[in-house]
């Protein structure tokens, strides 16, 4: 995330200082000497925001940890024990790109025929079955017979003498290795070609996140859609915030993740995806985005993830797409338009509108600013009002004096 490297925080740390001496320690009281590392954490966490870098918008989109599409960028490397991956030799074929599993899968099938045609080669040499006048008369009538065999086509020109023991066995044998070949590839490339990876490619988020005031709260909102007729069904999103930070006692942690609470408890998390919808977060106290108002939006480096995941109602199989929006990203004071209409009885959603937002009226703060002005000027409406209560008191009660000052005279 643009971030320096972690030992140049370890170093220029004040918390990672020469330890005092023995007669130093001695002579400071424990008072001073958590002065002192009270004073060395507070310089940490103001020199905090120094620690990321500004970058250039084209470096910043290359270090995304998501790009927008949903490829995850991150790449293992220096895995020693790379044996794991024949242990779930399954997963690991379908996993291959195309290119490569059509290469294996041809490879698997290639490499028995001719293994097979070997066999036959040399035990129809050995026996002196070989010639014109043969059921093999060179290499190639051998691998003919040995594809005719895994491949049951059977022609006829060409069979097994039932005096050719060795020859039975072979055939045997090739026919359970065909079989399971044709059990794993097949079910392979029926596994991958079925595969929900590509239904996300018609799931829409929109460009940009906005914020803006709904129902006299700040609310971070985006937009998704579907653009097929079946419907995810149980379709669930959640959100999740990246941000490198340093923590107090001077550990770097260069990607951070934050849930950001889209109405877990309330439910408005699960979606009846069938028009596109505005998925909203409520910025409050607990959010990571409490304390965010456009300027630290424009200084800060985040980059927040968005997993939408459901069951492909054709197939019944698990499907995810995900998405990102970096800091610049994010619209300050802005809202969707609205691409839902009615028109001849039905409802219409008109997708050109899907990603288009229009500016709205926003102050300049970020929502704990925005609470502590609410806080102040509802302490100053509740004074005013007390002393407007306290003055009404006083007249009335000088107003009731007054009849008992005129009894008593």
């Amino acid at each position: 995330m643009g971030s320096s490297s972690p030992l140049h925080f370890t170093h220029s740390s004040p918390l990672h200082t020469s330890p005092l001496s023995p007669a130093h320690s001695n002579i400071s009281s424990p008072g001073r000497e958590m002065e002192r590392l009270a004073k060395a954490r507070s310089k940490l966490l103001e020199s905090e925001s120094n620690q990321t870098p500004r970058l250039p918008p084209e470096t910043r989109e290359q270090l995304r940890y998501v790009s927008k599409d949903g490829k995850c960028r991150v790449n293992l490397g220096h895995i020693d024990e790379r044996g794991r991956f024949l242990s779930d030799i399954f997963t690991s074929f379908v996993d291959l790109q195309y290119r490569w599993f059509l290469f294996v899968f041809m490879m698997c099938y290639i490499t028995t025929w001719f293994l097979f045609a070997g066999l036959y080669y040399v035990n129809a040499s050995i026996r002196g079955d070989m010639g014109q006048e043969q059921p093999l008369d060179g290499f190639i009538s051998a691998l003919l017979f040995s594809v005719e065999t895994q491949r049951t086509i059977g022609y006829g020109s060409r069979t097994v003498s039932p005096t050719c023991h060795e020859g039975v066995l072979l055939v045997m044998m090739q026919c359970i290795v065909g079989s399971m070949i044709d059990a794993l590839m097949v079910g392979c490339m029926f596994v991958k070609i079925s595969r929900p990876k590509k239904r996300a490619e018609t799931l829409l988020f929109s460009r940009t996140c906005v914020i803006a005031n709904r129902d006299d709260q700040l609310c971070l909102m985006f937009r998704l859609g579907d653009l097929r007729e079946s419907h995810m069904v149980d379709a669930k999103v959640r959100a999740k915030l990246i941000k490198s930070r340093q923590t107090a006692e001077g550990e770097f942690l260069p990607l951070e993740q934050t849930e950001i609470d889209l109405g877990y408890e309330t439910g408005s998390d699960r979606l009846f995806l069938v028009e596109p919808q505005v998925i909203q977060h409520n910025i409050g106290a607990s959010s990571p985005l409490w304390d965010l108002g456009p300027e630290q939006l424009r200084r800060q480096q985040f980059e927040i993830i968005v997993i939408l995941e459901g069951i492909v109602e054709a197939t019944g199989m698990m499907c995810q797409a995900k998405t990102s929006y970096i800091e610049t990203e994010i619209e300050w004071g802005a809202r969707f338009e609205p691409c839902m209409m009615l028109e001849k009885g039905s409802f219409r959603v008109d997708l050109r509108r899907f990603h288009t937002t229009y500016k709205v009226p926003l102050p300049n703060c970020s929502a704990s600013q925005a609470h502590q002005l609410m806080v102040l000027a509802g302490c100053k409406v509740q004074s005013h009002t007390a002393y407007r209560e306290c003055d009404a008191w006083a007249e009335g009660a000088a107003e009731e004096e007054t009849p008992k000052k005129a009894l008593v005279r």
